[in-house]
């Protein structure tokens, strides 16, 4: 006589690994929530100063979704903070290798994509970026905190980058210098890398500081 099998629990799958993106979300979203909670502001005080909605700040905050350059460009300029305040880990070790393109790049409309290579919160701030824009990007940025500075070293391509009406052009291994706290864009004539170099003022509340 035959009998029924014994029915087999089904066996759960293992969860995701989480993504780099992932990481980096809630990574964004944790830096984020700190310093507005540190300035004393609600959710909807720094959307009103970003200009963005609640809705959306909320999703950044519970690392959710993937904000492009410009959304944190316009949340580091609300918070008074250089960008790279919400993207770099809270420790570093005394020494760092950097592989080429490490974690998720930003992204902005133009196509341009940015990879923070290194950041570092000392009285000056400085932060390194790669940047990678396709052929005919020209990405626009408004004018970061005062006293900014940038340089731009081109290292595969052809670009042209400065403030608006003051561009420098540049060709594989040239370099550009010029201050940041003004509107200024990056364009592309063919496919271009470079490393870019930002320079901040002394930081809101840092040693020494006026």
């Amino acid at each position: 006589m035959a009998t029924d099998p014994i029915p087999r629990r089904p066996v759960p799958s293992p969860p995701d690994e989480p993504s780099g993106l992932d990481e980096l979300g809630r990574r964004i979203g944790r830096a984020v929530r700190a310093l507005r909670l540190g300035l004393g502001w609600s959710l909807g005080d720094l959307a009103r100063v970003a200009g963005l909605s609640k809705t959306i700040l909320g999703r950044i905050e519970r690392g959710e979704g993937n904000p492009s350059m410009e959304t944190l460009w316009r949340l580091s300029q609300a918070l008074s903070v250089p960008l790279g305040t919400l993207l770099s880990p809270p420790e570093r070790p005394r020494t760092r290798r950097i592989p080429a393109r490490e974690g998720e790049p930003l992204r902005a409309g133009s196509g341009m994509a940015a990879w923070l290579v290194h950041a570092e919160g000392r009285e000056h701030r400085s932060e390194v970026f790669e940047l990678a824009l396709p052929a005919g990007a020209d990405q626009r940025s408004e004018p970061h905190l005062p006293g900014t500075e940038e340089l731009i070293v081109c290292l595969s391509g052809r670009l042209r980058v400065g403030p608006d009406g003051e561009e420098a052009d540049l060709r594989r291994g040239d370099a550009a210098w010029f201050e940041a706290d003004v509107a200024h864009h990056y364009a592309a004539a063919r496919d271009a890398r470079a490393l870019c170099l930002m320079l901040y003022p002394s930081l809101p509340g840092a040693a020494g500081s006026r």
